[in-house]
């Protein structure tokens, strides 16, 4: 073999042996690609489903029985708003409250 022969040879085998290599750490690159993917689309699914679960434990009329159920109070009456906001003077806050927001200890009746 001459010389040329030789060092083409050599140089082909080296190419090949990098394009090999680089194949390799492509198909690994696609197949951590590939799990990523499923591991995301499994978290989607996840966030869902949690979203779903969050909407249906957030329902007013759930929360109102459980409300009723486990906590010892009532709607403030107005004589009570009164006598708070005369001890601390603050009529005005008190009048933007909602009645919703406005509740006593079943006990201070």
């Amino acid at each position: 073999m001459s010389r040329s022969t030789s060092l083409f040879f050599l140089l082909t085998l080296f190419i090949g042996g990098i394009l090999f290599k680089v194949k390799h750490e492509v198909l690994e690159i696609e197949q951590k690609l590939s799990i990523t993917v499923q591991q995301i689309s499994r978290e989607k699914e996840n966030i869902h489903i949690l979203k779903a679960e969050w909407s249906h434990l957030n329902e007013p009329q759930r929360l109102k029985n459980l409300a009723e159920k486990f906590l010892d109070i009532v709607p403030m009456k107005t004589d009570q708003i009164l006598a708070v906001s005369q001890n601390h003077d603050f009529m005005d806050d008190f009048a933007k409250l909602p009645q919703s927001q406005l509740v006593a200890m079943k006990g201070d009746e």
